[in-house]
């Protein structure tokens, strides 16, 4: 009797990561020691620590400092040997060495430490709470731009409930760490999955706030659109779902300065709700762009992107994990068409199985 079943592939290890509750609690016993050690730092001293790291890292992160140097050149519209690429680029290697030594301290700062450092030089807060007055929630959407992890951390220390999007573009032992500092201060942390799309909407309907970045589409699949001057495409979640929703989306930047960070609160943007859905994000998006353009423009030297927004080539499938990520590899062009088990904490649902089919055409690619 001939024998019918498929063969089942085994994915690669990266692949079937799973939250393991001994590797979790050493993931976070090493970040918060970490932490600690750098919170007690003088400061110039982790100042200066973080500088010399970041300027290796440029040295040596040959493939990063390519993508940075292929966005700021699309931005610029100048040629990649220029100078000026070339110090932008560094100059964006040292902002993210810094911002790493941020993230490891911003978890146990106060709420007075946060007021201190940071001024609001457009808008205000009150903004956000006229857009809470609605009673449908508010989507903050930023970009990588200076301190970007400070905006979250800031958002939560003025009193805001706070759910952040967060997709794992390393490890997940290295993710389950940086994931639990971002979240110490109680700021709910979600992935960009079907149950954690679920949670944002909950929190909206709640009336709560919920941050986005959408200056890069992780899993090339977004929304086309013209950015710059050049076609891309970009995450449309944020304008979805505040379609959707009726929420008001509040575009928000930071930029890093000699004592402390800059905050601009942009003016809220509402999205129209037709029988059209796609003509309703697409409108919404063509809304949104430039004022991204303008967010990462005022602070470009610190535009912290080290994949190519603009790709030379369009992937011929969705991807795993960012391009130029150190996970990605050519074992994803030959892997099983099944992804790890998923599971949701807040939900009574089994475990189950998702292929990237199933991903491709879900509402976790959209955000």
């Amino acid at each position: 009797m001939a024998n019918n079943t498929a063969k089942v592939k085994t994915p690669p290890g990266f692949r079937r990561e799973e939250r393991d509750e001994f590797r979790t609690s050493l993931s976070i016993g090493i970040a918060r020691v970490i932490s600690w050690i750098f919170l007690l730092m003088p400061g110039p001293i982790r100042n200066y620590i973080s500088l010399r790291l970041g300027s290796l890292s440029y040295r040596l992160s040959q493939g990063y400092r390519q993508n940075v140097e292929s966005n700021i050149r699309i931005v610029t519209g100048r040629d990649s040997n220029d100078a000026e690429v070339r110090e932008l680029t560094r100059s964006i290697f040292l902002t993210n060495a810094l911002n790493f030594a941020d993230l490891l301290t911003l978890a146990w700062r106060s709420r007075n430490w946060f007021a201190r450092g940071s001024q609001v030089v457009y808008g205000d807060w009150a903004v956000v709470d006229k857009a809470l007055k609605r009673g449908k929630g508010v989507i903050f959407v930023s970009a990588h731009v200076g301190c970007f992890d400070f905006i979250g951390q800031s958002i939560h220390a003025h009193g805001y409930t706070l759910t952040v999007v967060t997709g794992r573009t390393t490890s997940r032992f290295v993710f389950d760490g940086v994931t639990w500092l971002r979240g110490r201060r109680g700021t709910k942390m979600v992935e960009p999955t079907p149950s954690g799309i679920r949670h944002v909407i909950r929190s909206l309907r709640n009336n709560e706030c919920v941050v986005l970045v959408a200056d890069r589409d992780f899993f090339e699949n977004g929304h086309e659109v013209e950015f710059f001057g050049h076609k891309t495409t970009l995450p449309p979640g944020a304008v979805r779902i505040a379609r959707d929703t009726g929420a008001a989306v509040i575009p928000i930047f930071t930029r890093r300065t000699h004592s402390g960070h800059e905050v601009r609160i942009m003016d809220p943007m509402y999205i129209e709700q037709t029988r059209d859905v796609q003509a309703d994000v697409a409108e919404g998006m063509k809304r949104l762009v430039p004022v991204l353009e303008e967010g990462i423009s005022s602070a470009l030297e610190q535009w912290v992107m080290f994949q190519r927004v603009w790709p030379e080539v369009a992937p011929d499938s969705i991807r795993i994990f960012p391009t130029g990520s150190p996970l990605e590899s050519p074992l994803l062009e030959r892997v099983a068409q099944k992804l790890p088990e998923i599971r949701s904490s807040d939900e009574s649902a089994p475990p189950r199985r998702r292929g990237t089919e199933e991903i491709a055409s879900g509402d976790a690619a959209d955000v």
